[in-house]
């Protein structure tokens, strides 16, 4: 099993897909950390301008801010690793060059092990440079009172290097059940991007948080919220419960988490989502006609 893991991280290395697919990673990272840092800072001077929030006394820099602009910039950020790992098998399928790694390894089900485990490998390593990325510009662009302290950065940048890996996975398993690279990527981006938006809008509160999309950026977003909600107390004046429940929905919809459950439960369900791909595509794999 270890040469065969050590076979497919040559096979990547020794392609320009990986780089090619890290720097556009990289620039989008950065520019949704340090853009959207900037402007939630200049939205919350207005905010505490008005008159009402001062007559309550409330001072909503306070609050980690950061933290919710970080569930954010993972959850765009991911549509890379999605692309990286749906190429994993369909391209070789394409090419037919899986014809030669199935006939040089012991057998199928080894092979495509060794696949899953190389791809996770480099999702969590995607999953690192997107976090890293995002904490930067998080640094440069937000303002000291609205950066989360050491464990609640843990927490959050935790959440986004396993989603990029669960999203790395689940995309190489639509890959190896298409057997087509430009139908899987396709797929992908238009469902993620396009059509589950289009069902969650549709669904009752909690629904969206089962569909693929809904959970895993749940898994990110309600870290994210939960950080900030945490810190309510901290920003002065009064709020009723009914009126923190109703910031509670409210920062969860900022971070992209709307209808998610808590974070362990989304993370669940999207590993399940990732299971139930990953799985079809290993199983799809090890029938297909290679000739």
């Amino acid at each position: 099993m270890g040469r065969l893991v050590s076979a497919e991280f040559r096979k990547i290395l020794t392609t320009k897909m990986w780089w090619a697919l890290l720097i556009p990673t990289v620039a989008l990272a950065a520019l949704w950390s340090i853009a959207g840092n900037a402007l939630i800072g200049a939205v919350l001077d207005q905010v505490n301008s008005n008159v009402i929030v001062t007559q309550l006394r409330l001072d909503f820099n306070r609050l980690p801010w950061s933290t919710l602009i970080f569930a954010r910039t993972v959850n765009i950020s991911a549509i890379f690793p999605i692309v990286f790992g749906a190429l994993a098998l369909s391209s070789e399928i394409n090419r037919r060059t899986i014809t030669t790694s199935y006939l040089t390894a012991p057998n199928r089900g080894s092979l495509l092990s060794a696949k899953l485990i190389t791809y996770a490998v480099w999702g969590l390593g995607f999953g690192v440079v997107i976090s890293g990325v995002a904490s930067i510009g998080m640094a440069i662009a937000s303002r000291p009172e609205q950066l989360p302290d050491a464990v609640s950065w843990l927490e959050i940048a935790a959440s986004g290097i396993v989603s990029c890996m669960l999203w790395t996975l689940l995309g190489m398993g639509v890959g190896a059940l298409f057997g087509s690279p430009i139908a899987s990527i396709i797929s992908l981006l238009l469902y993620t991007l396009l059509v589950e938006n289009l069902i969650g809008s549709l669904l009752p509160y909690n629904w969206p948080g089962i569909l693929i999309n809904g959970s895993a950026d749940g898994l990110t977003g309600s870290v994210a919220s939960q950080l900030v909600v945490a810190q309510v107390p901290n920003i002065g004046g009064l709020m009723t419960g009914e009126a923190q429940e109703l910031f509670s929905d409210l920062i969860r919809a900022a971070a992209g988490a709307r209808g998610a459950f808590d974070w362990w439960i989304s993370g669940l369900i999207f590993a399940a989502w990732t299971a139930v791909f990953a799985v079809g595509g290993w199983l799809m794999s090890k029938t297909r006609d290679i000739t």
